[in-house]
């Protein structure tokens, strides 16, 4: 439903009671009394929220293009507003709206002198009113329900002004020295739907007044300085709710982090008092590995044969014409006695030696009157 309407002609403001007015949202209203309390802010009168328009003729307009990028185009506009308009820039209310086309950015320009509409808004601020936007009167009739057509508006005046609309934007605005006809109206803008405020059925014009029955969209072209506008303390408590959810956010990543340095802290105050323990542990591991290895070179050693006994009994054995000048023993898959020497008689030798076990005569040689033998003895 729309609220309270204020129109700004150049006979005047008309004031238009519309239907049930839009009511804050019940944390904006106990914000601005806690406020109000506290003495942040000051004590006012309390009338409803207004929305105010502009008639077309008392609105300086231009379309243009600049060849910037939507990022740039406020740097450019900066620049250009002193030569745009012509009056100065800071003596007036002005807003615009771009549109990316191709390599260049489409602009539309609204301006109004300061002088002509400030006073209207002061007296309104002045009873109590709080003000929602101040828009060219032709954003009144742009609803929802006409945003996806394309569609014109005829706007009858000193200067009658004929608009263009598509998609929700702005595309043309003509001014025209007399009412056109409806037929000059479809050629000129382009549409097959023209709409006209108050339109007679025998005009041809759609009747725009039936534009009214929705909430118009109030997006584009708001025209009302920032020392106009009512702090909006719902969305302060929004951005205060997102900073408190920030901040809890961090202080639950800070809890985890604490806990989690509390934890390793108290993991390497346990590894540091079960070091000693770990250290004697390991030192006894050594010990036994240590002890294993004894015990298998002792084990290792008991396999051998008995050396001692092993000589005795070769000395008994050997014929008393028989001499040793090498004796070694190697231990493989079984004990081997090596024996090197020289005998009178080899068979003798031979024969002696078979007690000891598997006798094996690998050379004979005869050299200064002597045999000389190399022999292996394979011990059982």
């Amino acid at each position: 439903m729309r609220g309270v309407e204020v129109i700004i002609t150049d006979q005047g403001a008309i004031r238009l009671e519309g239907g049930q007015e839009a009511k804050p949202h019940p944390a904006e209203v106990v914000i601005t009394r806690m406020l109000t309390k506290v003495g942040l802010l000051p004590q006012q009168k309390t009338g409803p929220a207004v929305t105010v328009y502009v008639a077309e003729e008392l609105l300086f307009c231009k379309q243009f293009s600049l060849p910037v990028k939507a990022s740039g185009i406020k740097q450019a506009m900066g620049y250009q507003m002193e030569m745009l308009l012509p009056f100065p820039a800071d003596a007036c209310f002005s807003s615009y709206e771009t549109e990316r086309r191709n390599k260049e950015t489409a602009v539309t320009l609204y301006a109004v002198p300061e002088e002509a509409i400030a006073p209207h808004l002061q007296e309104l601020t002045a009873n109590g009113h709080s003000l929602v936007g101040l828009f060219p009167l032709s954003q009144r009739y742009l609803s929802r329900s006409q945003s996806k057509k394309k569609w014109a508006l005829l706007l009858p005046g000193s200067m009658a002004t004929l608009l263009t609309f598509a998609n929700g934007r702005l595309r043309q605005r003509l001014l025209c020295p007399s009412l056109p006809t409806i037929g000059e109206a479809m050629e000129l803008s382009g549409c097959d739907e023209v709409y006209c405020p108050a339109a007679s059925a025998a005009s041809g014009f759609a009747d725009a007044d039936s534009l009214l029955a929705d909430e118009p969209l109030g997006k584009s072209f708001n025209l009302l300085p920032a020392s106009f506008r009512r702090p909006d303390y719902f969305k302060f408590l929004i951005a205060g709710l997102a900073l408190l959810n920030v901040l809890s956010l961090f202080l639950l990543l800070g809890m985890k982090e604490y806990r989690y340095h509390a934890t390793s802290n108290r993991v390497e105050a346990e590894i540091a008092k079960l070091q000693p323990t770990m250290k004697k542990i390991k030192t006894l591991g050594n010990k036994e590995s240590q002890s294993k290895k004894e015990i298998a070179r002792l084990e290792e050693i008991g396999k051998n044969p008995d050396l001692l006994a092993l000589l005795t009994n070769l000395t008994a054995k050997l014929p008393a014409s028989s001499y040793l000048e090498q004796l070694r023993m190697e231990k493989k898959e079984a004990a081997i006695l090596y024996l090197d020497g020289y005998a009178d008689d080899m068979g003798e030798v031979s024969t002696s030696l078979q007690g000891f076990g598997e006798v094996s005569l690998k050379s004979t040689s005869r050299r200064n009157n002597k045999n000389y033998f190399q022999m292996e003895i394979t011990l059982p």
